[in-house]
């Protein structure tokens, strides 16, 4: 313990006067430490525990009970969220029933529960809906007032904050357009309250205008409604959210008296997912390993005479040793301490911008201390990890040299290749098995050939110092200097080849991505098509924007498409009844699978005119493009009504003829408006399209097109069909190039740090070439060429690297993708495209040249020029 407490005093003297690589080392393993300490405190005070909801689901109640409905004896979980068995037959409870079970002294007031639609003032859009009278204190709390009061009678309600109606305006509530008067607006609530519209008891028919209903009663009790108590309601098929059980929550399991579990809260712990994590903390602790260990390295030269003094006054290699890995943990736990530290400063400053409730809609301010000392402590690991192998090259170095002033030479090995080889073969096995296996195989595999890379670049880097008798001068010695020290060498060669095997596997699997979408991309319509198109649009507002496209195209005809709508203004879908084709006339694209319309869309679709297909769609028949469709000369369809909770099935039977288009193609054919009618549909307007034939918009015309018509209302969109590159096209270069800088940082901090080291080894080198004459560029040009060594040689190399997983997870994803898609076009399934792999050699090829002339013109550029003479002994 003494030699230990000796270390770490020595340790602290060196950091304090080495201050600049000190916080170089600091700041490579802190950075990470404060960027997923943020984001895991930000995590845990967003994610609202049961408890920490209680004033909003309970305001000031002992508890919330829940009628489910149930025939018989149910169990439930801590909150009653989740409950069983899910069994109906049972009659709902009545208040008095259930003030009967709450017992002598309980007083209840009714909160029911559910969502509805509401006119937003261009279209009909969802908000939760309750009922509770949030006068009385024990509801008032739910919902704080922002501005005006609360409900007073049946036909006021109060809407949250984040809802558009105002205080004093009418409310058209439901499809029916029941006028409610806003005469409040109260605190939004984190989650699916955040747009709630708040009424009276029996002001908002929960019965019929609100789906999903939820009856429940807001208890005050004379006592805690304790788990017995809980149990008790159970058995009369009633749940209890009790502020007293979440307080003091019941054991789980499943026993008679122990609360059944709630979905997801036990972790599902499967190999692939330990696997996974193996491989992730790995891949963290071997790439900081790399990046901190050069600068452990650069320190022990620097401290060579200090830990030969050490030996002189009778250290051992185990003091010198014990020294030097002090150093990696007192710089990793301070920067753990500080990156912990930091990352929750930034969290709390984060939350302090959002809110907490009922300010703003985070819960209180949480820091998650277990998981934030176990991020903690794998830093102070990776510390330690670093300076290992300093560490052992420090405890066998020459003390007589170097109190002598003479170089060093450390004892380099040339690593253990065949191993590392096997470990290279065992990696590109696993990643090739985890094609038809996992991402977690894939991830295994990626650090088996990372390790086997560590262990093979030191022989490599030994090979190139017998290639460089015909480089010039600079470059020469910088290759000659990279082979002599391997040691400091490979390690930043490996962390440079690590982040450019990472930007690799990332560049291949989102140009394979891209690349897969373009094949399996179908268009909406024929390319060049321009489509004004939106839902729940009025008719009025149809008016104005046909005005619109005139004066913006004049003369152009424009191509009626409708939807079908029922008596309540709900839309109408369809899909293929027959068993054979169960998926034959479904659509990805915005234009209904099955539109509806006359001669002029169909002529639109086809590219061409077709007088007998015409002639059917005038005479009422449906025309197809899909054979598998059609049965003995009849179109039979499904229908589907948006927003209703019928379960009965409705068939549409449509006397139907086949077409063939060229190609396949979104849209499986045209229904004639008489056949929607017949069914006692009602046709809207839903599309007015603009055919490429007659004129096709260019960006601009498109834009200028836009604005007007989304100015009368925003749920209509203009968008020209240009192909699938025109939507993704910027994301993707979006991603390359946060790629790219993550991956420049890295490969520029490793390249530097082992340049800075070169440099100090070479200190005497480069005083001696500027003795005999050489000009300071010399200097600049030896600090240039060991930069291109490490970035040259571990950038290209990084890149080849990754190619293998990269290709391995786009390899999976596509045969993933192959075997979840099953959408049949033009009556032949949809054909499976197999793998389907781009390599982006464009932009690796300027990644692998770019990277490495600028990690040299930083060096030149930072290179030290004055000369320090030396003195030899010896």
């Amino acid at each position: 313990m003494s030699a230990l407490l000796a270390a770490l005093r020595i340790s602290r003297r060196s950091i304090i006067r080495a201050k600049a690589r000190s916080a170089l080392i600091i700041v490579m393993i802190g950075l990470p430490v404060l960027a997923v300490t943020a984001v895991l405190t930000f995590s845990a005070t967003e994610n609202l525990r049961p408890e920490e909801r209680l004033t909003m689901d309970l305001g000031a109640a002992d508890a919330k009970l829940t009628d489910t409905g149930a025939a018989g004896p149910i169990r439930q979980d801590a909150t009653g969220y989740d409950w069983r068995p899910r069994k109906d037959g049972g009659s709902p409870r009545s208040r008095a029933e259930i003030l009967a079970l709450a017992g002598p002294g309980s007083r209840i007031i009714p909160m029911n529960s559910g969502s509805a639609e509401y006119w937003t003032g261009t279209a009909y859009g969802f908000a939760q809906v309750l009922e509770v009278d949030l006068r009385d204190p024990m509801a008032g709390a739910m919902f704080p007032l922002v501005r005006g009061g609360y409900p007073q009678a049946a036909d006021e309600v109060v809407v949250t904050d984040s809802m558009e109606p105002a205080v004093g305006s009418t409310l058209r509530y439901t499809r029916d357009d029941v006028p409610k008067r806003v005469v409040g607006t109260v605190v939004s609530q984190p989650g699916n309250r955040r747009r709630a519209i708040i009424g009276l008891p029996g002001s908002l028919n929960p019965g019929s205008g609100v789906t999903d209903a939820e009856r429940s009663w807001l208890l005050d009790a004379p006592a805690p409604v304790t788990w017995t108590e809980t149990r008790r309601f159970n058995q009369a098929g009633v749940t209890v959210l009790s502020r007293a059980v979440l307080e003091n929550p019941p054991p789980v399991g499943g026993g008679p008296d122990q609360a059944v579990e709630e979905p997801g809260t036990r972790s599902t712990i499967t190999r692939s997912g330990v696997l996974a994590a193996v491989s992730g903390v790995t891949l963290a602790v071997l790439e900081v390993v790399l990046l901190a260990g050069p600068a452990f390295a650069v320190g022990l030269r620097r401290r060579r005479r200090e830990l030969a003094l050490i030996t002189a006054q009778g250290g051992s290699a185990r003091h010198l040793r014990l020294v030097v890995l002090a150093d990696g943990l007192t710089l990793g736990l301070a920067a753990a301490v500080l990156g912990a530290a930091l990352g929750i400063a930034v969290a709390r400053g984060i939350v302090a911008w959002a809110g907490i409730w009922p300010a703003g809609g985070l819960g209180a301010f949480e820091i998650p201390f277990g998981q934030i000392v176990l991020v903690a402590a794998l830093a102070v690991v990776s510390g330690v990890a670093a300076a290992v192998v300093p560490a052992v090259q420090a405890a066998r170095a020459d003390a007589v040299a170097a109190l002598a002033g003479r170089r060093v030479e450390a004892r380099d090995r040339t690593g253990w290749p065949l191993l590392g080889l096997v470990l290279l073969a065992a990696g590109a096995g696993a990643m090739v098995y985890g094609v038809r296996s996992t991402d977690a195989v894939v991830l295994f595999g990626a650090v088996l050939g990372l390790l086997g890379l560590v262990m093979v670049t030191p022989w490599l880097i030994r090979r190139i110092g017998g290639l460089a008798g015909g480089f010039p001068l600079p470059l020469r010695l910088a290759v000659r200097d990279a082979s002599r020290n391997r040691g400091r060498t490979a390690p930043a060669v490996v962390a440079v080849l690590a982040a450019a095997a990472a930007f690799s596997t990332v560049a291949v699997g989102v140009a394979s991505s891209e690349r897969a979408s373009e094949e399996y991309y179908r268009p909406a319509y024929p390319t060049g098509t321009t489509a004004i198109h939106g839902d729940d649009v009025t008719e009025e507002s149809w008016k104005e924007i046909r005005q619109i496209v005139d004066r913006t195209l004049p003369g152009v005809p424009l191509v009626e498409t409708y939807r079908p709508i029922d008596a309540k203004g709900r839309t109408v879908d369809f899909r293929a009844r027959d068993g054979k084709c169960s998926r034959c006339m479904t659509s990805t694209g915005p234009l209904n699978e099955i539109p509806v319309g006359g001669p002029d869309l169909l002529r639109l679709l086809l590219g061409r005119t077709d007088r007998a297909a015409e002639a059917a769609l005038a005479e009422g028949k449906a025309v197809v493009f899909n054979p598998k469709a059609i049965r003995d000369g009849r179109l039979r369809l499904r229908t589907w009504t948006r927003g209703s909770d019928q379960e009965k099935e409705q068939v549409l039977t449509v006397p139907a003829v086949l077409v063939t288009v060229p190609g396949p193609f979104n849209v499986r054919g045209v229904l004639p408006v008489a056949a929607i009618t017949r069914a006692g549909f009602i046709p809207k307007l839903s599309h007015l399209l603009v055919d490429p034939a007659v004129a096709s918009l260019t960006p601009e015309q498109e834009q200028r097109l836009s604005g007007p018509v989304r100015a009368v209302t925003p749920n209509v969109a203009v968008e020209t069909e240009r192909g699938v590159r025109r939507n993704r096209a910027d994301r993707v270069t979006g991603i390359m190039w946060v790629m790219a800088g993550l991956a420049s940082l890295v490969v520029l901090g490793g390249t530097l740090t082992a340049s800075g080291l070169a440099a100090a080894d070479a200190r005497p080198d480069l005083d001696t070439l500027s003795a005999v004459g050489a000009r300071p560029l010399t200097r600049r040009l030896v600090a240039a060429g060991q930069a291109t060594v490490v970035a040259g040689f571990g950038v290209p190399l990084g890149l080849l690297a990754g190619l293998v997983p990269g290709l391995a997870l786009a390899s999976q994803v596509s045969l993933r993708r192959d075997a979840e898609r099953e959408i049949a076009l033009n009556g032949v399934p949809f054909e499976k495209l197999g793998v389907i792999l781009s390599v982006p050699w464009q932009t690796l090829l300027v990644v692998g040249i770019g990277l490495p002339l600028l990690a040299a013109l930083i060096a030149m550029a930072s290179a030290r020029t004055r000369v320090t003479p030396t003195r030899r002994l010896g």
